[in-house]
């Protein structure tokens, strides 16, 4: 009670050599930092002039010392950078651990550093990239732009014409077909004329004027709006995922400040109990 913990370890061996918990913590902020670093990555494809759907503040990046026109994503860099690190840290603990026979070892001192590393390493990366996007310009428009450009659309056009009764086997040929002529003429779907729609239809049953029309209904927008299902795209799935979340990073807060709460009071009565019996 006084050190803080819930109860007594029973197992005399685990007391006194387990580092379970330790090899645990670091996993999970390697796994943590893993995560960032794929983030990190898709940013930095994402800032580049082929993307150009987000754009860094000048705060979390820097100028090439070469080209004036370059903008460098230092931030997902080092961050991507510091993963390894991380990582090197778990690698480093549990191959201290597989060569400890039973019982407390001075090896165990040498993870100590793993640990207190990988801490900062994670809550600096946090902070950071919680800076980061705050400031983060994202190019809507750019966004949107690419999303209409390509062939998203044609699985609900798909859809649409399952809708209509069409087997999907037939709905995928139609379409199919109307990604070919498109594909070929270098336009995208929505750009199709009504010639080259009635040719994707020629040897099938269905109007190609309805099709015409079920193609220009359908864009990314409608598509988002479309999508219901658990844990799908849709915006209004995506909302509720977005409450979730939030109410469970709220939850975890509190657990945080609850068990600070209990160790601060263990160490308050722990001095307290030693300042008596040194009297």
């Amino acid at each position: 009670k006084m050190l803080g913990f819930f109860a007594v370890v029973e197992n005399s061996i685990d007391a006194t050599s387990n580092r379970d918990v330790v090899a645990e913590y670091v996993g999970n902020i390697a796994i943590l930092m893993t995560n960032l670093s794929r983030i990190a990555e898709d940013l930095v494809i994402w800032s580049t002039s082929e993307f150009s759907f987000v754009e860094l503040s000048d705060q979390f990046s820097s100028p090439s010392s070469v080209m004036p026109q370059k903008k460098n994503p230092d931030i997902l860099e080092l961050t991507r950078g510091k993963t390894a690190r991380v990582i090197g840290n778990l690698v480093a603990i549990l191959s201290n651990l597989k060569g400890l026979a039973s019982g407390y070892g001075r090896d165990l001192q040498e993870i100590k550093p793993s640990v207190f590393l990988s801490s900062r390493t994670a809550i600096s990366a946090l902070v950071v990239l919680n800076s980061m996007f705050a400031t983060l310009k994202v190019n809507k428009q750019k966004m949107n732009q690419i999303a209409d450009s390509g062939y998203l659309a044609a699985l609900d056009i798909a859809e649409a014409l399952v809708k209509e009764g069409l087997p999907f086997r037939t709905a995928h040929k139609i379409v199919g077909k109307l990604v070919q002529i498109a594909h070929e003429s270098k336009i995208s779907l929505s750009e199709l004329t009504s010639s080259e729609v009635t040719r994707s239809v020629a040897d099938k049953e269905f109007d190609a004027k309805k099709l015409g029309k079920i193609i220009s209904s359908i864009n990314a927008q409608s598509s988002l709006k479309n999508r219901s299902s658990l844990g799908s795209s849709g915006i209004a799935e995506q909302n509720r995922l977005i409450s979730k979340r939030k109410s469970k990073i709220k939850q975890y807060r509190n657990n945080v400040t609850k068990r600070t709460s209990q160790i601060t009071l263990a160490i308050e009565r722990l001095s307290s109990r030693v300042k008596m019996l040194s009297k």
